[in-house]
């Protein structure tokens, strides 16, 4: 260990040993040879210590280059100058643009303008199987990076960007078509994933099928599945049933969709997809001939189901909890705990905290189950502190990993705020913010769109209210607050109430 400590020493100290510097006469005074000797002694010591000469080199980078590049590429592409390439695609649609932004956005181009073939060296190009709108939604992307999607023309999009191997394209619209799913339309998005072979958007779609199931099955997509996609879809623990006896009505109404050519494949699907034991014995022994021939010949008894024979479906393990917020007192200092009661077994369970140890959260459980947190206020290190920052936060509770996802932030940070849902959007109405002169309720409404993640602001309430309640009824939201109160007023309390009209968008008093 002393052997290191020299070491060390010596490391940082390398003059300690340096040999004997040379010598010379200097004249202080004199300002230019104290300043040359001075810099010749620093070369000597550099170069006796292996340290190259100083030379400074400074890097620096205009970070609105690229953009300012990118914008005055795009000017010329409006102004159609210095174009060199002419693109038709179909209809007989033209398109006058610049090799190299092709060539750099798409290998697709950039192949056929460097590899010596015909189109390398002729004027314009025609693309078959490409839409107008698409090759101009794709050239925008080139020349702007940015790109409108609509559920009208975000297939074709991909279609293109697939064609013209642009991923980054690709991942924009798949992020698109998720955020769209629906039951009526989730077949149709893993049937043209699995087409074109882009996994996360086939897994994304497969896995928003089996956690909607008994919805997507009513839908006439779903009977135009092939043998395999149906069993990929069937095999899968994450099907949300809560019995077995639903996915063998599926596979039934899928073969009647065309028994003669799907009867063959009965014997794989009900092997591969039907887990007998889960499925109650009544049932089994009312099941037609012609199915139960097809079914797996090893029943095993319903008394003996384990996890190496038969697996539970996950909607089959789902109880119902009862889950409580705000389990700490606010100015104990502690950090709050969310229990949940399983009603049916009495077992009591520690869902995530809010981040950041949030209180005073607007909280939600949609028709969907899936349980939302906004706003609130994170509590601050000074127990008398009351006037707390309010937070802009909004979570969606993760069931699978038992974590919070982030979401788009409310428009307007608020505590105590209430969160509804109706007409499948979200709510968040009202609550309180300190700021200026102290305690300040709030008449603002915040709308949110799951499916595009984002906030838009409604019409006010006629009048701000805090520590409010607010429900949703035959698609309208009523929003109830007392007025008064106090020690020698209990029970004499008078309420009042707003109606909000979904599809006017406005509040009434009542």
């Amino acid at each position: 260990m002393a052997a290191q400590g020299v070491s060390l020493a010596m490391t940082l100290n390398p003059l300690l040993h340096s040999p004997p510097l040379p010598t010379a006469p200097m004249n202080m005074a004199q300002t230019p040879s104290s300043i040359t000797a001075s810099t010749e002694v620093a070369k000597y010591i550099q170069s006796q210590n292996g340290i190259p000469p100083s030379n400074p080199v400074i890097s620096s980078m205009d970070p609105y280059h690229a953009c300012s590049i990118l914008q005055q590429l795009k000017a010329m592409y409006d102004e159609g100058k210095l174009t060199d390439i002419v693109v038709q695609v179909d209809h007989g649609k033209h398109f006058s643009c610049h090799r190299n932004v092709l060539a750099a956005i798409s290998p697709y181009f950039r192949s056929m303008f460097t590899s010596g073939l015909t189109e390398s060296t002729q004027k314009e190009v025609r693309l078959v199987g490409i839409e107008a709108e698409s090759m101009q939604l794709v050239l925008n992307y080139a020349y702007t990076s940015r790109v409108q999607l609509t559920e009208a023309n975000v297939q074709a999009l991909f279609t293109a960007a697939s064609i013209f191997q642009i991923p980054s394209l690709q991942d924009q619209c798949a992020q698109y078509m998720v955020s769209r799913l629906e039951p009526q339309n989730s077949i149709g998005v893993f049937s043209f994933a699995d087409h074109y072979g882009h996994q996360e958007l086939k897994e994304k779609a497969q896995d928003y099928i089996r956690k909607k199931f008994l919805y997507v099955t009513k839908e006439q997509e779903f009977l135009h599945l092939t043998k395999d996609q149906l069993i990929s879809i069937l095999n899968s623990d994450d099907l949300d049933v809560d019995k077995e006896e639903h996915v063998y009505d599926s596979i039934i109404s899928w073969y009647e969709h065309e028994q003669e050519t799907r009867e063959v494949h009965l014997p794989e699907i009900f092997a591969k997809c039907i887990r007998m034991p889960l499925m109650e014995e009544t049932f089994v022994e009312q099941i037609p001939p012609i199915f139960a021939q097809a079914m797996p010949i090893n029943r095993v008894p319903k008394g003996k189901i384990s996890a190496n024979c038969c697996t539970r479906r996950l909607g089959m393990t789902a109880s119902e909890m009862i889950i409580c917020f705000e389990a700490a007192n606010k100015h104990s200092g502690k950090k709050q705990t969310v229990p949940c009661l399983d009603t049916l077994t009495g077992k009591v369970y520690k869902l995530c905290k809010p981040p950041g140890d949030l209180r005073e959260v607007g909280i939600l459980v949609t028709p969907d189950n899936e349980l939302y947190i906004a706003g609130g206020y994170r509590p601050s290190n000074n127990d008398v502190c009351i006037d707390h920052k309010a937070e802009s936060d909004f979570w969606l509770y993760d069931h699978s990993s038992n974590r919070w996802l982030a979401k788009a932030p409310l428009l307007r940070a608020r505590i105590g705020c209430k969160l509804v849902h109706c007409c499948a959007k979200l709510y968040a109405i009202g609550g309180r913010v300190y700021e200026g002169d102290g305690r300040n309720p709030l008449k603002s409404v915040e709308c949110y769109d799951t499916r595009d993640n984002c906030w838009t602001a409604v019409s006010l309430m006629p009048v701000a209210m805090e520590f409010h309640s607010a429900v949703e009824y035959k698609d309208k939201i009523y929003i109830l607050q007392a007025v008064g109160g106090g020690a020698d007023l209990i029970g004499k309390e008078k309420y009042r109430m707003c109606c909000f009209h979904i599809p006017l968008q406005n509040t009434q008093q009542v």
